[in-house]
C-alpha cells in the first residue's frame, strides 16, 4: 500500500464523473481506474486533500461517493463526513448500523450528485 497524492487530479476526475452519472464508486472499481493491481490502498492520502479542496470550492465533500462493495458497509463510505461541521476529513468514522447517520450521509451523497451535475470535470 503507497501513499497515492499523485493520483490526486486523476482520481478527483473520476469521482467527478461517477457523480455526474449520479453512480457511487466502489474502491476496487476506483483501484482499477487508477490502474492499481490492489483496492487496498492508503485511500486517506489522496481521498482527504480532495475532500478538502472539493468543500472549499463546490461546498459538496466529492468523496462520499466512493462507497465499499462488499461487507456490512456495502453501498456506504468509509467516512461520515462532518467537513461543514469543523471535523477533519476522516475523522468520523461511519456506522452501517446507526440509521440515522446512514441515512443523513445518503441525503448528503445525494446533495454531491446534485452539485456535480453542472461541475466541468
Amino acid at each position: 500500500m503507497g501513499n497515492l497524492q499523485n493520483y490526486q487530479s486523476q482520481c478527483r476526475k473520476i469521482l467527478c464523473l461517477a457523480a455526474k452519472r449520479r453512480e457511487p464508486i466502489t474502491y476496487a472499481q476506483l483501484a482499477a481506474a487508477l490502474g492499481l493491481k490492489s483496492p487496498k490502498q492508503q485511500w486517506s492520502t489522496v481521498l482527504h486533500p480532495i475532500s478538502e479542496a472539493e468543500v472549499k470550492q463546490t461546498g459538496e465533500d466529492l468523496t462520499l461517493v466512493v462507497v465499499y462493495g462488499s461487507g456490512p458497509a456495502q453501498g456506504l463510505s468509509r467516512y461520515f463526513s462532518n467537513l461543514k461541521g469543523g471535523a477533519a476529513p476522516g475523522t468520523t468514522m461511519l456506522d452501517p448500523k446507526d440509521e440515522e447517520q446512514v441515512a443523513k450521509y445518503k441525503r448528503d451523497r445525494e446533495r454531491v450528485f446534485d452539485r456535480y451535475a453542472t461541475v466541468n470535470c
